[in-house]
């Protein structure tokens, strides 16, 4: 697939598994154009494309005021070495991915961040979250900066039963600012080469993202993953390797 430069076409309308490999020259892999196509497909795979850097292309009009639900529910992605964001922009309001089960990251060198705020917060099906071989990953989700939202966002991930989190040298956390995670489910967590994760943390020292400021120096604490006193796992597999 040398030579293609575009792979969507409104005939594809009612198709439920898509496979993007090999396709040298792509871009963007849904355009925005193609914004209202896609929601049909249940799993998406997008693998060694290396041009590719972004998979949804998300425009926002004024007369768009009804959300549509995408049937996404398998997502992987591997080797896109140019790849900066999957969604192009948070898809709040129009386009939710609430039907997400389990999403495979791998090799994608460029990418900081897997999911916006607004697809994290609802996406409570999810089962299975594995990422791994991201240099550039700092955290899970997002940080919406321009948020005029003061609560800290809550996270129920109340299915999600595996986390992979393999050499991840500058993920720090899940999410940058302050919040809750809830992942009564999970039962194996899998972490290795990941030197800055805090992985846990007590209630008493845990319960909010510290900011302070000596002279000019502001100092960040970043909140834990998880907390020890709300998760019960049955299975845990830490390797830290300093080189």
């Amino acid at each position: 697939m040398d030579n293609l430069k575009t792979i969507w076409y409104h005939q594809f309308e009612t198709l439920k598994i898509l496979e993007v490999s090999n396709c040298k020259k792509i871009v963007v892999v849904f355009p925005s154009s193609m914004q209202k196509t896609y929601n049909m497909i249940e799993m998406l795979e997008v693998t060694y494309c290396d041009l590719v850097e972004e998979i949804f292309e998300l425009t926002f009009s004024e007369n768009s005021n009804v959300e549509v639900t995408s049937h996404l529910k398998e997502f992987t992605i591997d080797e896109l070495p140019k790849l900066k964001k999957i969604w192009s922009r948070d898809p709040q309001e129009i386009l939710n991915f609430e039907n997400l089960i389990k999403i495979e990251l791998s090799s994608c060198s460029r990418l900081e961040y897997l999911l916006p705020l607004s697809i994290a917060t609802r996406c409570s099906h999810l089962e299975e979250l594995s990422v791994n071989n991201c240099a550039s990953m700092k955290e899970i989700v997002a940080e919406e900066k321009e948020s005029r939202v003061s609560a800290a966002p809550i996270f129920e991930f109340n299915h999600l039963s595996t986390l992979f989190l393999w050499n991840l040298g500058k993920l720090k956390g899940f999410y940058g600012g302050n919040h809750t995670l809830a992942c009564s489910s999970l039962r194996k967590v899998s972490v290795f080469n990941c030197a800055k994760l805090n992985l846990y943390g007590t209630l008493s020292t845990s319960s909010s993202k510290s900011n302070y400021q000596d002279g000019k120096d502001l100092v960040l604490i970043q909140q834990p993953l998880f907390i020890a006193e709300e998760v019960c796992i049955v299975s845990v597999y830490i390797y830290q390797f300093n080189l």
